[in-house]
C-alpha cells in the first residue's frame, strides 16, 4: 500500500521549486540592464548602452574638423602628438609659399652718371667700374687733347654711355638764347662723331633743367624754351634724383658723398645718381666703390642711360 504524501508537503515542495526558478531569472536580468530596476527605453527605440556617450575615438571620427590651433589632423583620436604636415595638393601648394618680402632686386636700377669729364680722374673711374662690373654713363664737354680724345674712346670701348653735356660748359653763352645753346650741343655732337665714331642722343643741362644760372637781371628764363627745344631736335634730358654733393664744394668729404647717395637712394627704385668727372675731386674716386657696394647691397643692379630709360627731369617739355 502506498503511503499518503500529507497534502501541506505538496503545497510546501511545489512553493521551493517556484522560488528556485525566481531567483535565477533576476540574476541574468539584472548583469544586462546594470540596474536592478531596469532601464527605461530610449525614444528611438535604441537600448541602454546604446545611448550612452561614444568614446573619444569615436567622437574624433564623427567630426573631422579639429579645434582650431589643435594641431590636430582631421580623424585623429586626439591622442596623436606627430606632427602634421600641411595638405599641399593640385590645388594646395600655396600653402607653402613664403610672402613676397618686397620686388625682385633686378628692379631696382642704379645709373651712376658722370658730368664735366674726361678728366685726370676719368681712367681711375674707369678702372673701379671695371672691377666692379658695371655700366654707367659720362655726360661729357668738349676737350681736344690726344689723352682727352683717348679717354672718350675708352669710355665707349668699355661699354660706357657718352652723354651730351654741351661743348663749352659756359654759362653766360649756352643761356643767353636757345640757338646759342643748341649750336654748343649741336658742336660735342660732331666733335663726338669725329673722334669716336658716334654722337649722342641724351642730354644733361649745366646746372639741371631747372638752372636759372648765367641768366642776367631782367632777362627772361629760357629754360621753358630749351626743354622743349632739344626734345624737339631727337634729344633725351636727364636730370638727377640723388645728389653726391661732390659738388657742394672743390672737394667734399668723402664720408659726405657715401651717405648723401645712401640716403637719397631708400626707397626709391630708379635712382640717377649725380657725381662729377673733374680732376681736383679726389674724394668722389676714393667714395665710389663704397658707394658701388652700398647700392648693391641695398638690392640695385647698374645700367647706362639711354634715350628709353627712366628719367628724372626737374623742368618738363610738357
Amino acid at each position: 500500500m502506498t503511503p499518503r504524501i500529507p497534502r501541506l508537503w505538496t503545497v510546501t515542495a511545489a512553493a521551493i521549486l517556484a522560488a528556485s526558478f525566481l531567483v535565477s531569472g533576476c540574476g541574468r536580468e539584472g548583469a544586462s540592464s546594470g540596474n536592478s530596476g531596469g532601464a527605461s527605453p530610449s525614444p528611438s527605440g535604441a537600448s541602454a548602452d546604446q545611448s550612452m556617450p561614444a568614446p573619444a575615438a569615436d567622437q574624433a571620427e564623427a567630426d573631422p574638423s579639429p579645434a582650431a590651433g589643435s594641431g590636430l589632423a582631421p580623424g585623429s583620436s586626439g591622442t596623436q602628438t606627430v606632427p602634421v604636415e600641411p595638405d599641399v595638393g593640385a590645388s594646395g601648394a600655396d600653402a607653402q609659399r613664403e610672402p613676397a618680402a618686397g620686388p625682385p632686386e633686378a628692379d631696382r636700377i642704379a645709373y651712376l652718371t658722370f658730368d664735366d669729364g674726361p678728366s685726370g680722374n676719368t681712367e681711375s673711374i674707369l678702372r673701379i667700374l671695371r672691377e666692379s662690373g658695371i655700366k654707367a654713363t659720362f655726360f661729357v664737354t668738349g676737350k681736344e687733347s690726344e689723352t682727352d680724345k683717348e679717354l672718350y674712346r675708352r669710355i665707349a670701348a668699355e661699354g660706357h654711355k657718352l652723354g651730351n653735356h654741351t661743348y663749352t660748359h659756359d654759362y653766360t653763352k649756352l643761356y643767353k638764347e636757345p640757338g646759342a645753346f643748341m649750336e654748343d650741343v649741336r658742336r660735342l655732337d660732331r666733335f663726338l662723331q669725329e673722334t669716336v665714331g658716334q654722337g649722342s642722343d641724351i642730354l644733361r643741362f649745366p646746372g639741371g633743367s631747372n638752372t636759372r644760372l648765367g641768366r642776367r637781371k631782367g632777362e627772361p628764363w629760357i629754360m621753358p624754351q630749351l626743354v622743349k627745344r632739344v626734345r624737339a631736335e631727337g634729344y633725351q634730358y636727364f636730370d638727377w634724383n640723388v645728389t653726391s654733393t661732390d659738388a657742394a664744394q672743390a672737394v667734399q668729404p668723402k664720408a659726405d658723398i657715401i651717405s648723401s647717395v645712401m640716403a637719397l637712394a631708400r626707397g626709391k627704385e630708379r635712382i640717377i645718381v649725380l657725381m662729377h668727372d673733374v680732376t681736383v675731386k679726389k674724394t668722389t674716386v676714393e667714395a665710389l666703390p663704397e658707394v658701388i657696394r652700398g647700392l648693391k647691397d641695398m638690392g640695385f643692379r647698374f645700367a647706362a642711360l639711354d634715350k628709353q630709360s627712366f628719367t628724372t627731369q626737374f623742368l618738363k617739355s610738357d
